[in-house]
């Protein structure tokens, strides 16, 4: 293997298998350098590289202890760090020791201690969040209830697989306070949802100083969406789950945009919408949102697919399945789409189409996940540390990333080529490794 970062014979092509070997063959030579992660959680930690090594050691046994190497290196992360987030803190750690398990006593005690602190931690939050609601204070903080930092994710950590039965009690204590962040608030405005969210504590422009409503599947309304319909599927339910299932999917219907001039087109839905574009008398028509798991199209589609099939709502399965036909028909429509990676690019609408199409046996769909898996594969650079560099997205990373992570990085873009090319029957106990995504 040539060494990163120097230019390598590439081969005739580049496809999806060979991509992802050298990808897993990269991370694995620099697994010592002390540089290769600099945060915790799978965002940007090593616990990213643990699922993509985990997955890969089914069918060969011989990287099994890389991904307990690199548990071990998320562990030292996670202690620094501190967090209790799926993407950003303890969360991360918890996901990728329970996906390295095969039997119960693989990392129990990792996981044990994981599962103590992150039910104290959880507690903290939603005792945070009830007081909050309970006295009839608008504007929930999206770190306390989004998949990234908050408690849908660590809600979908909680509902284990068979293997491991979910702990019912800390998922039923997220379904709760996910059914009252449904209730409409009273505002200054006017009446508006109760995920109404407090502008980002990062913001630096004026568009994202103002509380918002944000329909996205990483940080808005589509995330507990998704939980919601996932856990009532699997018949863990509380009182008036059902209606906070169908406050949130007919919320996102209604703000489903539509190009007029094109038929054909296929609607989407914008990222956030405001306070007055809420309340107004009519639906405005507001900026397209990008076409990615974590705001627009894919994501949204996703969950209002998961909340049909929970509830059997036949209007919803087809927006979902519409949505993603028309996106994936119309190539001007994924113009912007510059990066590889799960978040906001190549990878995670691949991804996303592909567990929508199984679900459906859309043979249509699968056919455009598979046109993803040859474009992103063809775009593997040689000559970067890891295949994939990103675009720059300031002010919060003026430089490219080019790492073995998993939300933005190579490591999210093997695993989801190594799932589009194998997709091999797996055990019922299995944690999938984008159930971190929500996506199942």
């Amino acid at each position: 293997m040539t060494a990163p970062g120097t230019r390598a014979t590439a081969p005739k092509r580049w496809d999806a298998a060979t991509v992802v070997a050298e990808i897993t063959a990269r991370a694995r030579d620099r697994l010592t350098d002390p540089q290769l992660f600099t945060a915790s959680g799978l965002a940007g930690g090593p616990s990213g590289a643990a699922l993509l090594f985990g997955e890969v050691s089914r069918s060969d046994a011989s990287l099994r202890p890389t991904a307990h190497a690199l548990l071990a290196a998320e562990a030292e992360a996670a202690e620094r760090a501190g967090g209790i987030g799926t993407f950003s803190g303890l969360g991360g750690l918890g996901f990728a020791a329970k996906h390295a398990t095969r039997s119960p006593r693989d990392y129990a005690t990792l996981r044990a201690r994981v599962d103590t602190a992150l039910r104290d931690g959880l507690g903290q939050i939603l005792e945070t969040e009830h007081t909050r609601i309970e006295s009839g204070t608008p504007g929930a903080d999206r770190t306390h209830f989004d998949v990234v930092s908050g408690v849908t994710g660590l809600g979908r950590y909680f509902l284990a697989e068979p293997a491991a039965p979910a702990d019912t009690g800390a998922v039923r204590d997220v379904l709760r306070y996910l059914v009252a962040l449904t209730e409409p608030v009273e505002t200054e405005a006017g009446p508006l949802p109760g995920w109404f969210s407090r502008p980002w504590p990062y913001a630096q422009d004026e568009r994202r100083q103002e509380y918002v409503l944000d329909l996205g599947l990483a940080h808005g309304a589509a995330g507990p969406l998704a939980l919601l319909s996932l856990c009532w599927t699997r018949g863990l339910r509380v009182p008036d789950q059902d209606t906070a299932v169908r406050r949130i999917a007919s919320w996102l219907t209604s703000w489903r945009q539509e190009d007029r001039r094109d038929a054909d087109a296929g609607p989407w839905w914008p990222g956030t919408v405001t306070a007055d574009q809420e309340l107004a008398p009519t639906r405005p028509t507001v900026e397209r949102g990008r076409a990615s798991w974590c705001y627009g199209t894919p994501g949204i589609a996703r969950a209002l697919q998961l909340a049909g099939t929970a509830l059997g709502e036949d209007e919803w399965l087809d927006i979902a399945a519409h949505a993603m036909r028309a996106l994936l028909s119309h190539p001007g429509r994924l113009r912007g789409l510059e990066d590889a990676g799960l978040c906001h690019g190549i990878a995670g609408l691949m991804q996303t189409a592909g567990r929508m199409a199984a679900d459906v046996d859309d043979a249509s769909l699968s056919a455009r996940a598979d046109e993803l898996a040859e474009r992103l594969s063809a775009r593997f650079d040689p000559a970067s540390a890891f295949g994939f560099p990103t675009v720059p997205a300031p002010p919060h990373r003026p430089e490219p990333l080019d790492s073995p992570t998993y939300l933005e990085g190579a490591t999210g873009v093997a695993l989801a080529l190594h799932h589009r090319i194998t997709q091999p029957p797996r055990p019922a106990a299995d944690l999938p490794w984008d159930a971190a995504l929500l996506l199942a």
